[in-house]
């Protein structure tokens, strides 16, 4: 009550209880059928012995949808556990009712304010979330809102007993509110239809899948989290790559590439332009980008004499690339060498890459301004896909500055990562999919 309170819930709620009383201002009902007006959706909390009655109840009310939030079903290691969960989906189908889970926290959708967590905002976004575990669901919203992120709706779905995880896919892909599909999925319900959904969602839009359960103790473990049947690591690798969708292998990775997805221009190519301060930040930060696939080509002679010009001396600097340029007073000229760097044809992507562990940007907090100020600047003048890196921090000064600038720049639009690594990594899958798209599909495999 409280999470859908906070969120804002535009519609009307009814606690019950079969002590009665009153929560928050509002009168508790004994049962579903003592509530006076009709009630669209239930999200039950109560033991699980008690579903068969609440179903009962609830088609008695012309209820058309029940969250079970109770565990206690399928899930668990009991016959008892899983007759239980087919008898609640027979009659919740002879009450013509869908179930939501068991063992699931349901629905967020912010345009409406229905909410699981106490702390999700109330603003909508591009990318609709399909989470067999709840927990991730709750980490990936959390993950995606701070790197600026939001979602359209949020499905967690746990067992998937009657509405499961194609279902929810079908439902992302013909909703014109998300325009990206992310999925933790630990197994399927029925492999034919599922991957036919697939292939038909990753036409329509851009699909990120985490499959979680991919080895021995993976597929135990989601076995008795969530019922579900895994499959091998192989098996998906192949499907997910003949379907078009991108594979992601952490909630972490997920949001990287939907940062990346958000931009308007598709990648050209794989050569990648790697730009910012630091000597040794910028070797280990090549061979990331080569170890992710990218391709780090030295730049033109022009290219690199502009950039003498600009900065008067090669003493300190890098112009081949990766690009070392120390902070300057000036923001002008860190957005003056992107931009240069940016209109050279050999390249691109564009990596910019702060790193605040230096005396420079730490001591200096002009420096500091300046080079996020420089980076700012580039808003609307490179039309190719720009991530902006800005290294895990060793002091409490430096980690401050670190997360001020992210705020400032995730507000901004920008794709920012902890790491060229991350970044790398994530344009290679971002590449990857426009490729696949590049080559066309097959709609007669449909």
């Amino acid at each position: 009550m409280q999470s859908l309170s906070n969120c804002g819930f535009d519609g009307k709620i009814y606690p019950v209880g079969p002590n009665g009383g009153e929560i928050s201002g509002m009168k508790i009902y004994p049962g579903v059928k003592d509530i006076p007006d009709d009630v669209d959706y239930v999200i039950a909390a109560i033991p699980a012995r008690y579903s068969l009655q609440l179903i009962a109840d609830c088609a008695s009310k012309g209820v058309k949808a029940i969250h079970f939030f109770a565990a206690g079903f399928g899930e668990i290691e009991d016959e008892k556990g899983k007759r239980l969960e087919a008898d609640i989906v027979k009659a919740a189908h002879q009450g013509d009712i869908r179930i939501i889970g068991p063992n699931c926290l349901g629905l967020y959708c912010p345009e409406t304010g229905l909410s699981f967590g106490l702390d999700f905002p109330n603003e909508s976004g591009p990318v609709g979330l399909l989470a067999q575990s709840g927990g991730w669901g709750v980490y990936c919203v959390r993950e995606a809102v701070t790197r600026g992120i939001h979602f359209s709706k949020v499905i967690s779905y746990g067992n998937a007993a009657d509405l499961n995880e194609t279902d929810f896919l079908e439902y992302l892909t013909h909703d014109t509110e998300t325009k990206i599909i992310d999925a933790y999925i630990e197994g399927v319900k029925d492999g034919p239809r599922f991957i036919k959904v697939l292939k038909e969602a990753a036409i329509a839009k851009p699909v990120i899948i985490f499959k979680g359960g991919v080895t021995e103790i993976g597929t135990r473990s989601a076995a008795s989290h969530t019922s579900a049947i895994a499959g091998s690591s192989r098996i998906w690798q192949s499907l997910l790559q003949q379907a078009g969708a991108i594979q992601a292998n952490s909630v972490e990775e997920v949001v990287d590439v939907d940062l990346l997805l958000l931009h308007p221009s598709a990648p050209q190519g794989r050569n990648v332009a790697v730009i910012g301060m630091g000597g040794g930040a910028a070797v280990k930060g090549g061979d990331d980008c080569l170890s992710a696939g990218l391709r780090v080509p030295i730049l033109p002679l022009h290219i690199r004499q502009r950039l003498k010009d600009m900065y008067g001396t090669e003493a300190g600097y890098s112009f081949g690339n990766p690009v070392d340029i120390i902070p300057s007073k000036t923001s002008w000229m860190l957005a003056d060498a992107v931009k240069v760097i940016a209109d050279c044809d050999q390249i691109d992507l564009l990596i910019v890459h702060v790193v605040f562990d230096s005396w420079a940007m730490v001591s200096r907090r002009d420096a500091t301004e300046a080079y996020v100020d420089g980076i700012l600047s580039l808003n609307g003048l490179v039309d190719k896909p720009v991530a902006i890196v800005l290294h895990l921090c060793a002091t409490d000064e430096a980690k401050r500055l670190a997360s001020e600038a992210h705020a400032r720049l995730s507000k901004a639009g920008f794709p920012v990562y902890p790491s060229i690594r991350r970044a790398a990594r994530a344009m290679s899958k971002f590449i990857q999919y426009h490729e696949w798209r590049q080559k066309g599909f097959n709609t007669d495999e449909l």
